[in-house]
Parts: C-alpha cells; structure tokens; sequence
C-alpha cells in the first residue's frame, strides 16, 4: 500500500432547506463563503481505490432572512467554527479525475451570531455550554470529484449532506434560530479546495 499524506486549504459554503414557512431558504441569498484548512492520507489501496482520511478544521456560514408575519424581516447569519473528521473512498474514473466518497463528522467548538433588524445590527458568541456532545455532533454524508494535476496536486469538489435533522429556534425567546435539535431542516454544504501532497 502507497502511503502518502497532505495539505488542504479551500473554501467552504452552506444553506439549510427546510419545510418551516417562516424561513425563506434559498442557496443564492444563503451563500456566504468560509475556509477549511485539512490535513489528509492518501494512500492506495489498489489502482482504482484510494483511502482518504481527513481531519479539518472549518467555518461556515448560514445566512437566513426571515419575515415574521410581514411585520419584521430580520437578516441573520449563524458563523459555525468546527472541527471535520471524514473518511472517504476515492474512485480512480481516468488518469485525471476520480469519485469521492465517504462519510463524515462535525464538532462544533464555537457560533457567532449577527441580527440585523432596520439596519441595526447585532452580533453575540452563541454560548454552547448547555449543548451536549450528541447536539454538537454532525454527521455528513460525502460525494465529489477530484481532478490531479501531476503527482502531488488535486482539486476537490465536495458536497456534504446532513444526515441528522437540524430543529428551528424562537428568535425572540430562545435567542437562537437553526441549532441541532431534532427537527426538519437539513444542511447543504459545498467544499472546494486544493491540497499538496506531500
């Protein structure tokens, strides 16, 4: 077995859909680019398979506009820092490009939160002492494309899918809106990056 290991840097964005009528989920307005920095394995497990784990450390963002009863429209943005732990399969396609695959997790370590209501702003650290393990847990499913450039490039897009079920907040009582309460939204993250193997 091949053993190599790498670098990754890259951008990263997320949207939430959901069936809440309160909340307008569209992947155009919602797209607010953050970073990801990784280190992976590459290591060949034959000429078509190759084994990619990967830890990373991440942060998304999710922009929402929300009208409550067409008296107040309030412009949120939830900024997620997380630690990514993936283990994906990568499915050699040509000598160029392969199928990734794979399965994934999130911590989540940190969330900062900005309201803005009539151009009034306003941005607080969400505080996560009271959120268990379990809540702070994301669970992703994986797929993408690869593309190599020579021995030691590659150029990743990746689509993350939320396996869990993400719950809707009281903005108002609860001071929180899309957390990782049982509910009926998911999230929908997109990956792109460039890592140096090594």
């Amino acid at each position: 077995m091949c053993q190599d290991f790498g670098v990754r840097v890259g951008v990263t964005t997320a949207t939430p859909t959901g069936n809440n009528d309160a909340y307008e989920f569209n992947f155009l307005e919602s797209l607010s680019p953050g970073y990801r920095v990784s280190l992976f394995g590459n290591f060949e497990a034959s000429n078509v398979i190759t084994v990619k784990p990967e830890i990373s450390h991440k942060e998304y963002a999710i922009k929402q506009k929300i009208d409550f009863g067409g008296t107040s429209i309030f412009d949120v943005e939830q900024r997620h820092t997380t630690f990514s732990a993936d283990f994906n399969f990568d499915i050699r396609l040509t000598n160029k490009w392969s199928l990734i695959f794979g399965i994934g997790v999130d911590y989540l370590i940190a969330q900062k939160n900005t309201i803005e209501v009539g151009g009034l702003k306003d941005t607080y650290n969400y505080d996560l002492t009271g959120m268990t393990n379990d809540e702070r847990l994301d669970p992703f499913a994986n797929v993408g494309l690869c593309f190599k450039i020579g021995k030691s490039i590659i150029i990743d897009l990746e689509y993350r899918h939320l396996l869990d079920n993400w719950g809707t907040g009281d903005l108002i009582t609860g001071n929180q809106l899309l957390s990782s309460d049982n509910g009926s939204v998911k999230l929908h993250m997109l990956n792109f990056s460039i890592g140096l193997i090594i």
